[in-house]
């Protein structure tokens, strides 16, 4: 059993999948984790803050209606469909745009991951 599936038990048994929440709720909830990141002082409370992330993440993503495994692995398909390198100056990895690369490009289809 997936991790994803054992959050969405958690949630279920709860009672979470079943509150109508808006887009703002489930910002706000995210911000909050985010926030509680930035302030940690130790490698656990940073772990600890991202893992609440990818929980409310999940959940969030089941109560919009998606499989949160399907979903990733469309996101997975497009992220790694991508060619690039790390860029020193923005200190991130940076996809090349030129149109050979583009050309190779992989959308992720989210409707794959909708829940019937």
């Amino acid at each position: 059993m997936s991790h994803f599936n054992k959050i969405n038990d958690w949630a279920k048994e709860r009672g979470l999948l079943d509150i109508e929440r808006d887009k703002s709720a489930h910002a706000s909830f995210l911000a909050e984790e985010l926030s509680e990141f930035l302030r940690a002082k130790q490698n656990n409370e940073e772990i600890d803050a991202l893992c609440d992330i990818v929980v409310f993440a999940v959940n969030a993503m089941r109560i919009l209606g998606y499989d949160p495994n399907v979903a990733m692995d469309e996101t997975l398909k497009e992220i790694s469909s991508r060619t690039g390198a790390f860029s020193p100056q923005t200190g991130k990895w940076e996809k090349f745009k030129t149109p050979e690369a583009m050309a190779l490009w992989y959308s992720a289809n989210y409707d794959k991951a909708k829940i019937e």
